[in-house]
């Protein structure tokens, strides 16, 4: 990404910690030991594990005494908690319905969905109008049958919160195992798992400034809970094969810098977020704020530009040096996602998703606003061009 350049797409990924690749460094070139070796090789990698072990456990909000699994993505940790979920739950009790939603991403939707081929069923309940998942919808989906629950804490493109906390008291009430995918929250908001009671976290590093191939899932304490992957005692024996030591000093490293920066992102980086906004819509006047009275997260705004493609808008944009999301890889389309939002089809396909980072200043923000409004100007000029006036 070169100087000038703004980047805006931080709900896809974020930019690695420069101290975090740093202290990553030494573990390649001189400490490359493995830490299960009984000797000096091994055990002086326990100081730097024991730190970044701490450090995420502080970021989330975990006892020590509940596992963590250092996994390679929250993709991994996700379908690591399904697949338990299967093979603890299903097999011994017969429960095997799950439950996601319609605007959850795509880890959680495939993963449930390849557990057709072992006579499991999924409920996909439909997000409100408002943009989130509301406990009744998932009481209604909810059967005797139901061994788990996957739910994203809030949306990464729209960032809407979902009413967590109600939906936490409905699983504990019926029983029933509960994932939340915290990747686009953390270091976004006060996290206390401790509190919270729930049986699963996932989340992914490369969104906390971390380096790419990280991530992680929590455990609740004394939680049955199968391997994903076999082979090992590595983990406790809940993930076989050599701790990738250089990947958790990174994201132990990145989850101690979220924590610091935490409330400067809720404060500092929500204030440039809403300044945004307000110019977006005085100077595009056409411009809707998508879920703009609705509980977001402080860093994430969709945004609609009406008349304009979200194809055509990107393209742009991307030629002129700002990147914003419209979805896509394990995201939802963002037309797909509002809709399934029951915003209308011409309006959900003319938006865009924008998310910042601690890094995001001010300038940049002035910058890309000048930009979006020119790049809007242009795109609705060839519209009004190509398109022939009645006669």
């Amino acid at each position: 990404m070169n100087n000038h350049s703004i980047y805006l797409d931080n709900s896809t990924t974020t930019r690695p910690s420069g101290e975090a690749i740093s202290k990553m460094l030494s573990y390649y070139s001189d400490k490359w030991g493995c830490f299960s070796a009984p000797h000096k090789m091994g055990t002086d990698l326990y100081p730097a594990i024991y730190e970044s072990l701490r450090n995420i456990y502080q970021l989330l909000g975990a006892k020590e005494k509940d596992n963590l699994v250092i996994t390679s993505s929250g993709a991994e940790a996700i379908n690591h908690a399904i697949l338990a979920t299967y093979q603890d739950v299903t097999l011994s009790t017969g429960k095997n319905h799950f439950i996601t939603s319609n605007i959850d991403e795509a880890p959680a939707l495939l993963s449930l969905n390849r557990l057709d081929q072992f006579g499991c069923s999924t409920s996909v309940v439909k997000a409100s109008q408002n943009g989130f998942v509301s406990a009744q919808a998932i009481s209604e989906a909810i059967s005797p049958r139901t061994a788990l629950i996957v739910l994203s804490y809030a949306n990464g493109l729209t960032g809407v919160i979902n009413p967590i906390h109600d939906i936490i008291a409905l699983c504990k009430l019926r029983g029933i195992r509960l994932l939340l995918d915290l990747t686009h929250v953390l270091g976004k908001l006060l996290i206390d798992l401790e509190g919270l009671e729930i049986d699963f976290a996932s989340f992914n590093g490369d969104h906390l400034h971390a380096p790419k191939g990280t991530g992680g899932l929590f455990i609740r304490e004394s939680l049955k809970c199968s391997p994903f992957i076999v082979g090992g005692i590595e983990q406790a024996g809940l993930r076989a094969g050599a701790l990738n030591v250089p990947a958790l000093v990174g994201l132990g490293e990145a989850a101690k810098e979220m924590l610091a920066a935490r409330d400067y992102l809720c404060t500092e980086i929500a204030r440039v977020k809403t300044i945004f906004e307000l110019e977006i819509t005085r100077r595009i006047p056409e411009a809707i704020i998508l879920f703009e009275n609705e509980e977001r997260l402080p860093h994430i705004t969709a945004i609609a530009f009406p008349g304009v493609t979200s194809e055509a808008m990107l393209f742009l944009l991307n030629q002129k040096g700002v990147y914003a999301s419209m979805g896509g890889g394990s995201q939802q389309q963002i037309g797909y996602l509002l809709e399934a939002c029951h915003v209308d089809h011409s309006l959900a396909n003319c938006a865009l998703s924008f998310s910042f980072s601690r890094e995001t200043t001010e300038e940049e923000i002035e910058r890309a606003l000048t930009i979006i409004e020119q790049c809007y100007a242009k795109l609705r000029r060839t519209s009004a061009e190509i398109i022939p006036k009645r006669i």
